[in-house]
């Protein structure tokens, strides 16, 4: 009796307990459920099984249960997931961007870029990673290339030429050079750029000319009005101007070289430590003159006290010297111990020294010793030691009854025997340096020249 009652109870729990799943198992997004489910209503335990769709995979197998009137998963934990397609691959010159998805997994899409200077074969830019694996090959990026180029009219290429029909590869770089008599009208060097073309048109090679310039405060002494290259103009500077480099040109490729110009001739404000200067101007222009005067204990440096503006500038330069006066170089003759006072020097205005001559050489005053004077014009005598000469024979011709003597620069008249004569016809010598000039010998006179002489 306790039996019966007992299975009566659990058969009513049961059936109190368990309830049937309305509908049949959800569909979801990335599983594919399995059979057929035409019924409005499924009893407990009923179970739905599952299979990853196409790009998404999992390990074992997914199932659904009917449970307490509602569809629970077996196994929560195991669900589909998208399917891995693995690295896309990279392409030499160039790089890719992940632009759909996260990871390279089912889904995911793939945008090849190819590096400057390269460009893509094909126009196939992408790879999508499908449920069999990535589509489409990895893109292949190839060097830009440039069309052929040759060398200018009257000109030529002089680096980084190829054969004239190859093609240059992105980067090359070409340079070009005219010939001579022709300039370059365009850019010297163009390069192969990244989308293919030249950086720019290859130059043109024109004839060099250059027209006649215009000088301003000058004149042109060329007649010319067209010069070609190389070719020379020309001109002259105005009265009181000078060239600002030189009085020609040379036509070039650059035009007229150097620029010719005149620019007005002056002379900058002296300067005279010193010493004074009149007249004062704001300018000094060619041909003015300047006077100076020193102060006490200087003197002019050079002869004068007046200077002329020129274009080298103020002739003589304008100075004032304490000690005008250097060691005395005395040819033919010497100072009296000149190795006591040779440190000494230079010495001022108006001291003196005495000095002697060497053999055969005599002091303007015929003495074989004198004084030498320091002055503002220099060492007085300027010619310390003059020659002397001894006039006593003439060879074939009258010589004097006693020796005579003679001094530098003093002459003699000389008379030679008949049928003789001094040299060219001459009838004095001179007291040289080196003696006498002639030398005081006649020669015969020949037959020719005494008709002649007749």
């Amino acid at each position: 009796m306790r039996l019966l009652v007992t299975i009566i109870c659990f058969t009513l729990w049961t059936l109190c307990v368990a309830e049937d799943c309305n509908g049949p198992p959800p569909r979801k997004s990335t599983e594919i459920l399995s059979g057929s489910w035409p019924e409005q209503t499924y009893p407990e335990g009923t179970q739905a099984i599952y299979k990853c769709r196409p790009g998404y995979r999992t390990l074992g197998t997914i199932i659904m249960v009917c449970r307490s009137g509602e569809w629970v998963a077996l196994n929560p934990s195991r669900i589909c997931r998208k399917k891995p397609c693995g690295h896309p691959g990279d392409t030499p010159f160039g790089s890719f961007q992940l632009m759909v998805g996260d990871e390279f997994e089912f889904g995911a899409k793939v945008v090849y870029k190819c590096d400057d200077g390269y460009q893509m074969l094909g126009e196939i830019d992408f790879r999508e990673c499908e449920a069999d694996g990535w589509t489409n090959d990895v893109p292949i990026c190839e060097v830009v290339k440039c069309l052929p180029v040759t060398g200018p009219e009257n000109g030529r290429i002089i680096s980084g030429a190829l054969e004239p029909d190859q093609e240059y590869y992105f980067g090359q770089v070409v340079n070009f050079e005219c010939n001579s008599g022709f300039k370059r009208e365009g850019p010297k060097e163009i390069h192969c750029s990244e989308n293919g073309r030249w950086s720019d048109e290859k130059p043109k090679c024109v004839e060099i000319s250059c027209a006649a310039p215009v000088i301003i405060n000058g004149y042109s002494v060329s007649l010319e009005k067209i010069y070609k290259a190389n070719e020379r103009f020309q001109y002259k500077c105005k009265p009181g101007f000078e060239y600002s480099e030189r009085g020609d040109t040379v036509c070039t490729d650059s035009g007229w070289s150097p620029q010719p110009s005149c620019e007005e001739m002056t002379c900058n404000t002296p300067y005279i430590p010193n010493g004074i200067y009149s007249p004062q101007r704001i300018k000094h222009r060619a041909e003015d003159e300047i006077r100076y005067e020193c102060k006490n204990g200087f003197y002019p440096a050079t002869h004068g006290n007046t200077a002329k503006c020129t274009s080298s500038g103020w002739v003589p330069a304008p100075r004032c010297s304490l000690k005008p006066c250097d060691f005395p170089q005395i040819k033919h003759g010497r100072l009296y111990y000149e190795e006591r006072y040779k440190p000494y020097f230079p010495v001022p205005i108006g001291k003196y020294y005495s000095y002697q001559c060497h053999e055969n050489y005599l002091t303007p005053s015929n003495s074989y010793w004198d004084y030498i004077y320091c002055t503002k014009e220099g060492w007085v005598p300027a010619v310390p030691c003059l020659r002397q000469c001894v006039f006593n024979y003439v060879e074939n011709g009258i010589s004097p009854s006693s020796s005579r003597t003679y001094l530098q620069d003093q002459s003699v008249t000389v008379q030679c025997y008949t049928g003789y004569s001094l040299p060219n016809k001459e009838n004095t010598i001179v007291c040289a340096e080196s003696g006498w000039s002639p030398p005081p010998k006649c020669v015969r006179v020949s037959k020719y020249t005494a008709v002649r002489s007749r």
